[in-house]
């Protein structure tokens, strides 16, 4: 390839990739959906350009000094041979998807659906565009180095890299043919990419059909490197790997077996970035009946005990089928992760133990766990959760401080190297009436001079201290240096009603995601928070900040109708203290 020829190549990527990143406001009328085959691999649909690098814009303003729009352009521009694109709506949906009709799994035989206004104006505008051939097909490029062709479809110019003329010509003649995507997904689906300013749609089901065996065959080269490793000598290390390996395996089985489609969504705006995530299953698998919930759930109640200042923030139903699925597949998965460590009789032990555990909660949960750098651990957890039967839960906790401190899951632990302790103690105090058990985990490493076993020692120091208790058939939870103040707290607001209303920063949080407070799972994460945390157990030292935080992303998860879906929303305030932070840390480390 030439120089020429690979400076027109990156500069056709580029103009393909600004358009692919590029987030939209209202559909153009018509759908180009309708232009796409169900059965492709992927699309990627904008649906209004112009407004789409405007939000953009907007979102970076504060962030960059130099925003998106007339790059943008000027590539676009400059890929067409114009001063400015010509026959082009700008307000109309671009999709690209693959593969093309009649090619196969080939990821070079990529369509992109560009709108029109006029495709004769398209034609005759823009100086790198050619006349169409007797097939209708125009060489888009420099004269004599076009890299790219197109054709008209139902008012669109559909375009290809050069070779690929023979599908291009047969969507001409029957578009997408008898299916096609917009006929093939679920009414919700279709109005998300229709509202979306960007959706991304990703065919599983087929990519597990076309790409499973391989991926399959490629885990077990790895696994069989593994018992190599172990006929070595390493047995431990090549054991436990091979385990990693199975589960994670049977993992990704699952969700390339079991899953219909995924998509994204992208949402920008002056104030966050949104982003949607749907799983869908196939109808009848495992998945499917996962995700089998009622999406007409209430709020949660408990959501006031999420804290002010936290570095992340939960709550959920533990009501919700989707636990209980999740357990059950977890549970199933133990044998690969357990490997050669867990008997028959341990493996159906802690199905037991894991089952009732589910049984025994029930109805809501939310918590905080938060950053505490002047305390040893430096961290705290609080939570409060519906409870069922809380003498199956105090049963289970007993059978698991006997498995943890000297069955199998004790010597999982002592094969990857670490010593691991669960010390209960069941009324070790008592506050108001309540009856408060203890718990003290604790994990060592058995190298003292590996960074594993110092960070391990910066985490939990001489033991984690639990305290928990349960009043009006609640459970309060507390982890932390002051776990007994922090419990004893959590008893006073049980017995009072609970807190009235939830924090300032989880108000806030839950603001930007609509429906959040009735979803199967919330969570609020503060990066820079969390950041401290990482620095406290790094080995090297880390430069510490002092940039004030006051949001926090916000997350919001539901599984019904088949379907789970994820809500994110990232508050360009986040990302500017998050900024602040990495500056600060760079400038102290030239300082030092």
């Amino acid at each position: 390839m030439t120089k020429s020829n690979r400076y027109r190549k990156a500069l056709l990527l580029s103009v393909l990739c600004a358009v692919g990143l590029a987030f939209a406001g209202p559909a153009a009328s018509g759908d180009p959906l309708k232009m796409v085959p169900a059965d492709s691999l992927f699309c990627v649909r904008i649906n209004n350009l112009d407004g789409a690098l405007g939000q953009i814009d907007t979102f970076l303003s504060g962030l960059f000094p130099i925003g998106v729009s007339m790059p943008v352009k000027a590539q676009l521009a400059q890929f067409l041979g114009s001063d400015q694109p010509e026959g082009i709506n700008m307000a109309g949906g671009f999709v690209l998807f693959g593969p093309l009709p009649g090619a196969g799994p080939d990821p070079s035989r990529i369509g992109l659906l560009v709108p029109v206004r006029n495709y004769q104006q398209f034609v005759s505008g823009n100086a790198n565009v050619g006349q169409p051939d007797g097939r209708g097909i125009s060489k888009i490029g420099p004269q004599d180095a076009a890299m790219m062709a197109a054709v008209e479809v139902g008012g669109y110019a559909l375009i290809s890299m050069t070779g690929n003329e023979e599908p291009l010509v047969t969507m001409k003649k029957s578009g997408a043919g008898t299916s096609t995507l917009a006929a093939s997904l679920d009414a919700a689906e279709l109005k998300r990419s229709t509202e979306a300013p960007l959706w991304i749609y990703a065919n599983v089901e087929l990519a597990g059909r076309l790409f499973g065996p391989m991926v399959q065959a490629k885990i077990e080269e790895v696994k069989e490197t593994m018992q190599a490793m172990g006929a070595q000598g390493q047995d431990a290390m090549a054991r436990q790997a091979t385990a990693n390996i199975e589960a994670s395996a049977a993992i990704l089985d699952a969700l390339m077996n079991e899953t219909k489609y995924l998509s994204i969504s992208l949402s920008p705006s002056f104030e966050k970035i949104g982003a949607s995530f749907v799983l869908a299953a196939a109808p009848g698998s495992n998945m499917a009946d996962m995700f089998k919930g009622d999406t007409a759930g209430a709020s949660n109640k408990l959501m006031g005990y999420m804290t002010e200042g936290a570095a992340v923030n939960f709550a959920g139903s533990m009501s919700s089928p989707f636990w209980r699925k999740v357990n059950e597949a977890y549970i199933d998965l133990m044998p690969k992760i357990m490997g050669d460590s867990a008997s028959g009789d341990d493996i159906a032990a802690f199905k037991k133990m894991a089952t009732d555990a589910m049984d025994a909660f029930g109805g809501a949960l939310a918590g905080s766990f938060s950053i505490d750098m002047n305390s040893k651990p430096p961290f705290q957890a609080t939570y409060v959760a519906d409870v069922k039967d809380s003498a199956k839960f105090y049963q289970v906790l007993e059978e698991a401080s006997k498995a943890m401190s000297s069955g199998s899951i004790a010597n999982l632990y002592k094969e990857m190297g670490m010593q691991m302790s669960f010390d209960l103690k069941r009324n070790a105090s008592s506050y108001e009436g309540v009856s408060i058990d203890a718990i003290t985990f604790n994990v060592k490493g058995t190298d003292p001079d590996s960074p594993a076993t110092q960070m391990i020692d910066a985490m939990y120091g001489d033991g984690l201290n639990v305290q928990m208790a349960t009043v009006n058939n609640q459970l309060v939870y507390a982890l932390g240096q002051n776990a007994q103040g922090s419990v004893q707290k959590l008893i006073d607001q049980v017995k009072a009603g609970g807190p009235k209303q939830v924090a300032g920063e989880a108000q806030t949080a839950l603001s930007m995601i609509p429906g959040a407070d009735k979803a199967d799972f919330f969570m609020t994460v503060n990066i820079v928070r969390l950041m401290k945390l990482v620095g406290a157990f790094a080995p090297i030292p880390m430069p510490q900040t002092d940039i004030p935080t006051q949001s926090s992303i916000a997350i919001a998860s539901d599984a019904s109708n088949g379907r789970m879906t994820l809500d994110l929303a990232i508050p360009k305030q986040h990302v500017i203290e998050i900024m602040g932070v990495v500056m600060q840390m760079q400038q102290q480390q030239m300082q030092r």
